[in-house]
């Protein structure tokens, strides 16, 4: 492992690939192009999705229970660190793709494609599994994306975030019971605000080129969003 935030790792889940976001290699290669510590992480049936791109993981994980056998063996054939769970265990493949990308690999930043679309159930297990207690303390490293939405999670403190000009609209959930929850410098703005249940405070808007929100308790996912 490294000892310090080298990486930034894409990790590429099972979620419809026509969902994912547009020029998401182009992306990718002007990244790696410039900042040569970029990693990718297949997880389960995103590994076939890649390979199919042209596109080799660094690490593949998951129980691989949707790979039927020629995927099983396209998969051994082209990847040289296959990691496997079994089917019956106390943690999702995302959640494995996650921890390998911010703990194996000690990753600045997690980019997650594929997270969303699909089965309802499945996207839920993606997006709460940053409660996970062991992803939790370094939720703010991962970022969720597809071609509609952009999903950052926080935990306690004060925040500021950029405007993003792919975005129009901006939304804050309290994916956890959340305590003197505030927003500042939006086009609505909240105060102190606490709740024992998540709420979702949708259809926001910059006004400035930054917007400040702090909490003191919780877990909240602050999304950007374009029709």
């Amino acid at each position: 492992m490294s000892n310090s935030l080298n990486y930034r790792t894409y990790v590429f889940l099972g979620g419809p690939e026509e969902l994912w976001p547009q020029q998401i290699f182009t992306e990718f290669n002007r990244v790696r192009a410039r900042q040569k510590a970029v990693k990718v992480i297949g997880v389960d049936h995103g590994n076939i999705s890649l390979l199919k791109h042209g596109l080799i993981p660094d690490i593949a994980v998951g129980d691989y229970d949707s790979l039927n056998a020629a995927e099983r063996a396209m998969l051994l054939e082209n990847v040289q660190d296959v990691r496997f769970a079994v089917p019956e265990k106390d943690f999702t493949d995302s959640e494995m793709g996650l921890a390998t990308a911010l703990f194996d690999l000690n990753s600045k930043d997690v980019v997650v494609i594929g997270a969303t679309g699909g089965r309802l159930d499945h996207f839920l297990v993606n997006l709460l599994c940053v409660l996970n207690e062991r992803l939790r303390p370094v939720a703010d490293r991962i970022t969720m994306v597809d071609q509609q939405n952009l999903i950052r999670f926080f935990n306690p403190g004060k925040w500021s975030i950029d405007r993003l000009k792919e975005y129009k609209y901006l939304a804050f959930v309290n994916l956890t019971p959340v305590a003197h929850f505030q927003i500042a410098d939006a086009k609505y703005q909240l105060a102190d605000f606490s709740s024992n249940y998540p709420v979702s405070f949708a259809s926001n808007e910059f006004v400035k080129d930054e917007v400040n929100f702090s909490f003191t308790k919780g877990v909240v996912a602050v999304i950007y969003s374009r029709d």
